[in-house]
């Protein structure tokens, strides 16, 4: 799933400072997961030589155990897989409530990986997808940005990692490979403090979708109409370009339906890139933003890629059904996205 880098103790972050601290490391990964497994795979814990660890490979169930392996990796150098597994009469006490088991890699990472790691989460930071190849066997990896070439063997299962976010292991060229997406959250910039938006915000942080919403007439963006939401009473292009960078992760939806504060945002939003983007307006409101836009110096193609009306044809009638319309528009597009690219080439 899309990870939040921000948290402070995040184990990727952590193993980079004990790494220039001069510690050694271990690093423990989930790599398949069976049943009520409570962390997917993917999950990280770092260990250094005194036993001190971060992350979490089960919630707490075998942590002790993973400590204890890990250390002995540090010892020895070599990686270790280790297989958890209960019954459903003791999956209580543990934590696995349906008798889950869970697999975990664990491998040492020392100074000459320390050049990857920080390449790992710089990439995370700035909103960069990436990917970690490891080879079970011997505990070597390689680091795989999104766009990158890639083996034509693997290219398929690099593909719908960096696409779906999901980490999971594949055999290539005899080879058993632990393929771990680091994918960014995806959120939703909404240009507009209207009513629509006011339904669209808390069904967008139901599926996951953090949101902030930028509007210049401050009337609109109060606290009071939007409680506990960034709000940002600017033009976009003040707030677009430094405040909330838009990129390849990020969908807009412009609602104000007022071209003087959309068509900027929805200019910004395709010169980044953003993964969605969407705009309130009927067909013939729509022709005239295509015809600004193009004026604008942004392609045919670009402009295409606006949906407009905005949100999936539902025959939405009222501010909340639009809203349901939006975000599901958002959620297809991004769980799709890349896909029909390919469809069209084969």
């Amino acid at each position: 799933m899309p990870e939040n880098i921000e948290e402070i103790n995040d184990p990727l972050r952590v193993a980079e400072e004990w790494l220039k601290q001069g510690r050694q490391v271990a690093l423990a990964t989930v790599i398949e997961t069976w049943g009520s497994a409570p962390r997917p795979s993917g999950s990280h814990l770092v260990v250094d030589a005194d036993g001190n660890f971060q992350g979490s490979v089960s919630g707490g169930c075998v942590e002790g155990a993973v400590v204890s392996e890990a250390l002995d990796v540090i010892a020895a150098g070599s990686p270790k897989l280790l297989e958890f597994g209960v019954t459903d009469e003791t999956a209580w006490q543990v934590g696995l409530s349906c008798g889950g088991r869970i697999r975990v890699h664990v491998r040492k990472i020392g100074a000459p990986e320390q050049g990857d790691l920080e390449t790992l989460n710089a990439a995370r930071l700035s909103r960069r997808a990436v990917l970690v190849a490891t080879d079970l066997a011997d505990g070597t990896n390689s680091l795989l940005r999104q766009g990158d070439a890639v083996d034509v063997a693997m290219s398929d299962a690099v593909e719908q990692a960096h696409r779906t976010g999901r980490s999971r292991s594949v055999e290539v060229g005899g080879k058993t490979l632990f393929l771990n997406a680091y994918v960014p959250q995806p959120r939703l910039v909404v240009v507009g403090a209207v009513h629509i938006t006011q339904a669209l915000v808390p069904m967008a942080r139901l599926a996951g979708y953090p949101v902030e919403i930028v509007d210049p007439r401050s009337a609109f963006a109060t606290p009071e109409r939007f409680p506990k939401v960034p709000l940002h009473a600017r033009w976009p292009q003040e707030v677009l370009r430094v405040d909330v960078p838009l990129d390849s992760y990020t969908a807009l939806a412009a609602v104000t339906h007022d071209p003087k504060i959309d068509d900027v945002a929805v200019r910004l939003a395709l010169e980044a890139g953003c993964f969605y983007v969407g705009a309130l307006g009927s067909r013939k409101t729509h022709a005239a933003r295509v015809a600004r836009l193009a004026v604008a110096g942004l392609s045919a193609e670009s402009v295409a890629r606006v949906s407009s009306p905005i949100g999936l044809n539902i025959a939405a009638a009222n501010p909340a059904e639009i809203a349901v319309a939006i975000l599901a528009e958002v959620i297809q597009s991004f769980r799709l996205r890349g896909l029909q690219a390919r469809n069209d080439a084969v």
